[in-house]
């Protein structure tokens, strides 16, 4: 989903998606690249959580859970697991994935909602295509449900840096606008310290690559442990950013 990255109600990305429920799952599964990101950020979350969570994880907050993609990977990892969104079509989707999430149909950034401090937050395609203003708004929103030392796991899947970005820059109201200099000023903004940043796609540099039996190919698989890489994750297509509440 794209929007515009202006602050104006009229392309305010909160009321960007609030009809839209299986024909977004649909949509990513149609995008060859798309797909291929859900995978790797599958594998990437799995490890992460153990990591950060070597005695498992407790209270875990999904924030704009959208269709519950996110939220599925990580439910049977936690103890507690919850999830919100603006869209009450997108969460009846994410209900049928996540029998044991409780969703809430609500705008943290704007209302408050009976949810327990969590552990970990996580949002996703999300960040990349709000304003500004929703952008720190939803920071804060974040923190303030995070407990003291909580981790905060966000990505940014149209990052301004990436090389095919630089290579080919779009243009227009919807040109990404976020890199990864920007994520970590609003995440400092907003209470956060960043500790790692990992790469997805590095090698994904011109739009004729998105392509099924390109992202299936053995050349891809053996080099994509370079979009790991620091700095290398700040030019890729897709960043996902682990940072902690201080």
């Amino acid at each position: 989903m794209k929007s515009s990255l202006h602050g104006t109600a009229a392309n305010d990305y909160r009321t960007s998606h609030l009809t839209k429920g299986a024909d977004y799952d649909e949509a990513l599964s149609r995008d060859a690249f798309d797909s291929y990101m859900t995978t790797i950020e599958r594998r990437l979350l799995e490890q992460l959580v153990a990591r950060l969570f070597p005695k498992g994880l407790g209270t875990y907050l999904d924030f704009a859970c959208g269709t519950g993609r996110i939220t599925e990977i990580i439910e049977p990892l936690a103890r507690e697991s919850w999830g919100v969104d603006v869209s009450p079509a997108m969460l009846e989707r994410a209900t049928r994935k996540c029998s044991r999430t409780q969703f809430r149909v609500v705008d943290l950034t704007r209302e408050d909602c009976s949810i327990p401090p969590a552990d970990l937050v996580t949002a996703f395609r999300f960040l990349a295509n709000a304003q500004d203003e929703l952008r720190r708004a939803a920071l804060r929103a974040m923190r303030d449900r995070l407990k003291g030392g909580g981790y905060l796991i966000v990505n940014d899947h149209r990052n301004a840096w990436s090389i095919r970005n630089l290579l080919k820059p779009e243009h227009g109201p919807e040109r990404p606008d976020l890199h990864y200099g920007k994520l970590r000023r609003m995440l400092k903004d907003a209470g956060f310290r960043v500790r790692r940043t990992y790469g997805v796609g590095f090698w994904y540099v011109r739009y004729r690559l998105n392509a099924p039996e390109v992202v299936r190919s053995g050349v891809v698989r053996m080099i994509e442990p370079l979009s790991r890489i620091r700095p290398m994750a700040f030019f890729c297509p897709d960043m996902v950013v682990v940072a902690q509440r201080m």
